[in-house]
């Protein structure tokens, strides 16, 4: 039997509104535990019977709240890159 491994970006266009625990914790790449954690806090967990399902949607829109902004690089940083590929090299014979 032969395994067919997705990643997210692949199957997020035809992805399930609901999973479990153990989908979840695939999809998003934390623990079984910590989702669970994170989806009572979002509100997004339901029980059916014996077993929990997490609403993707409510999921992702709770951890879109912690998204951080992109931050530059300081200039520092990019003055150095300069002078590193600008600078003739020590030691070599011409």
């Amino acid at each position: 039997m032969s395994y067919s491994y997705k990643c997210y970006s692949d199957t997020k266009d035809f992805m399930k509104k609901f999973v479990n625990a153990e989908e979840g914790a695939i999809i998003y790449g934390i623990s079984k535990s910590r989702i669970i954690v994170i989806a009572r806090e979002a509100g997004a967990v339901y029980k059916v019977g014996n077993s929990a399902l997490i609403n993707t949607e409510l999921f992702e829109k709770y951890l879109e709240r912690f998204r951080e902004p992109a931050r530059e690089l300081p200039k520092h940083t990019w003055n150095k890159l300069k002078e590193m590929t600008n600078t003739p090299k020590t030691g070599e014979n011409s």
